[in-house]
């Protein structure tokens, strides 16, 4: 696949100077063929500067996941005191795979004014291509030349965008192969199942375990009652014993490592964990699928219309028996319970691949009540001088929970500290003593929460009366993620001898 792309941008002030940014990508599939650079005077027509790829810099691109990746740029940089100038670019690379099409962007930044875009794509009609037009304006014009067909897309005067665009209403291409391949291995993309075929066969045979290894395993699982204790036994073993790191090198970027290599090693990437788990289930009769997901907490929904290289992570599904729902494995995390995957990659469409292709699928949305629960009792003890004492018991279940663990897991004591202090729903709070502890029941996760507090000047004092700030939390946009919030949240307040209350308000119900 060669791609050529000519650029010819005004830049009217230094602001705009990374507008004529060049950012050239390539690796083992991608090389760079050609760049040439120059700089205009626009008002005199005379060449100010003039660059070619001996003149740019190059430097790896490195994921903060990717441990080994061979992906790297080529990038210039224009800088200029004097303007308006006139950068024009030609930029030709070669890919030596058709497996993605990146997608067209008519107006690449925000603040640019486009006056006019072409696309032309020139293929084979034996390989085929897809597309899906996304709010275009312009025209499109096809036809057969030299016996290959031509597609031109053809856009003019878009109008300016502001960081306020939501992607959905931006203008954009997107582009599919329907046959492709990438080394040896070939495929066709004309449904999922296609996509999802090509994946199985790319990771066929790389399922061996040594002998004494799958000995090991099926004497762990020897006193389990039925599948689910399999599963789960198996799953923390993986979890306690082997550790994520993300290897992107070649084709290794879509093809699993061997099981056997996994295991000598006691790491692997999301496709090596994935693999092994799987690899594990079948030594003990469970069959389970390998499945492509878009992750990420605020990941792109896919296009489920365009079947095509939409994801970045591989997860498990192990379908159970008896029309239970299946059991959905994230074997790159060592601390979430057997059968919840989590806000990384939950509630999306998934690609399911087995040895009869695949299928499109969704993960669990984890928005009933019992995944959205908390639960909060509360003892408040105010002195004669208005100050007050709070201890304050909370604890939730399933997506609240997540929360919770990765303050466990990843800030040290004195930062957890800071965080129940800021997050207290009563502002000035100063927490002495707490205590936070996860568990589990099945794939449900569970926080519990345990803290002592004291705050100065909890009430305001008049002359006969002592008013309490406000101490009840707020429901915030977060916590309706979602769309299921069950929250009990209860107040013992302890007055001083000589004070009463009054006015207390009626019980107020409020259904929504």
């Amino acid at each position: 696949m060669i791609n050529k792309v000519e650029q010819n941008i005004t830049v009217l002030s230094s602001e705009g100077l990374s507008h004529a940014y060049t950012s050239i990508f390539y690796d083992k599939f991608n090389e760079i063929s050609n760049f040439e650079l120059e700089i205009v005077d626009p008002v005199t027509g005379k060449t100010i500067e003039k660059a070619k790829i001996r003149d740019m810099s190059d430097a790896s691109i490195n994921s903060s996941s990717n441990i080994f990746d061979d992906n790297r740029h080529k990038y210039y940089e224009v800088r200029s005191g004097k303007f308006p100038i006139q950068v024009i670019s030609r930029i030709e690379t070669r890919a030596s795979t058709n497996f993605h099409l990146n997608d067209w962007v008519p107006v690449k930044r925000y603040n640019q004014k486009l006056s006019k875009a072409v696309l032309t794509v020139v293929y084979p009609p034996e390989l085929g291509l897809r597309y899906k037009e996304v709010n275009l304006q312009g025209t499109r014009e096809e036809k057969i030349l030299d016996g290959k067909m031509q597609i031109i897309w053809a856009e003019k005067n878009l109008p300016v965008q502001t960081a306020g665009l939501k992607k959905e209403d931006d203008h954009r291409l997107l582009l599919a192969p329907v046959a492709f391949s990438m080394g040896e291995y070939v495929g066709k993309m004309e449904d999922w199942s296609g996509l999802a075929a090509w994946q199985y066969q790319l990771n066929r045979d790389r399922n061996v375990l040594p002998d004494d290894f799958v000995a090991e395993i099926k004497n762990m699982i020897v006193d389990a009652e039925n599948d689910y204790e399999k599963i789960e036994i198996l799953y923390e073993y993986l979890q306690k014993n082997y550790r994520y790191v993300s290897i992107q090198l070649g084709i290794g970027g879509w093809q699993t490592m061997a099981a056997a290599d996994v295991v000598k090693y006691a790491y692997g990437d999301c496709k090596g964990l994935t693999n092994l788990m799987k690899s594990m289930l079948e030594a003990v009769g469970i069959a389970s699928n390998y499945t492509l997901v878009q992750a990420g907490k605020n990941a792109e929904k896919i296009e489920k219309d365009l079947p095509s290289n939409q994801f970045n992570h591989v997860i498990l599904q192990v379908p159970l028996q008896d029309g239970k729902s299946p059991v959905w494995l994230e074997c790159t995390s060592n601390s979430l319970p057997t059968g919840f995957l989590g806000d990384f990659t939950k509630d999306r469409y998934v690609l399911v691949t087995n040895e009869r292709g695949g299928y499109l699928t969704k993960t669990p949305a984890y928005n009933t009540a019992e995944w959205n629960t908390a639960h909060s009792s509360n003892e408040i003890k105010i002195d004669l001088k208005g100050n007050a004492t709070i201890s304050t018991k909370i604890n939730v279940q399933g997506n609240f929970a997540e929360d919770l663990q990765s303050v466990k897991q990843y800030l040290d004591t004195r930062q957890q500290r800071d965080f129940f202090n800021s997050n207290s729903p009563v502002s000035g709070l100063i927490i002495q003593e707490y205590e936070l502890q996860i568990s589990h029941e099945d794939s449900l996760l569970k926080a519990d929460v345990a803290y002592d507090g004291f705050i100065q000047k909890f009430v305001q004092n008049t002359a006969k009366r002592m008013i309490l700030k406000p101490f009840l939390g707020k429901v915030t946009d977060e916590m309706l993620a979602n769309n299921s919030l069950y929250q009990i949240d209860e107040y013992l307040i302890e007055l001083p001898e000589v004070m009463e209350a009054e006015n207390l308000a009626e019980n107020v119900v409020l259904e929504e």
